[in-house]
């Protein structure tokens, strides 16, 4: 993996908190990693969506906002079949690809707990 590609996939990380059936990111606008574009956001489980070999997907909730979203769990003692990084760097990438857009889901970013 290229400089470039670390950087996008860093790009992307979540500063997270874990609480008890919900977790905390902080994320900055635009990107910009400073004081000033700093924004919190909580978000509460509501439920398994479906599970697979390598993980489980779950509902969340931003009570704050009403929004949704899916969250994709990978489970680490099977994360040395699958190369996770590679992973966030090909969805970062189609994130990025303006004409792929409508043919995936928006992606937020990544975070790995403790």
């Amino acid at each position: 993996m290229d400089n470039t590609q670390s950087n996008l996939i860093s790009s992307y990380k979540l500063e997270s908190e874990f609480l008890q059936n919900r977790v905390k990111h902080t994320r900055y606008k635009e990107k910009a990693k400073n004081k000033d574009g700093k924004v919190k956001e909580e978000w509460n489980d509501c439920g398994e969506l479906g599970s697979g070999g390598f993980g489980v997907v779950y509902k969340q909730i931003q009570r704050a906002t009403g929004n949704y979203r899916a969250v994709k769990t990978i489970h680490k003692r099977q994360a040395s079949m699958l190369d996770s990084s590679m992973e966030v760097l090909v969805i970062a990438m189609l994130a990025k690809s303006i004409a792929l857009a409508s043919s995936f889901v928006k992606f937020l970013g990544w975070f790995e707990d403790p």
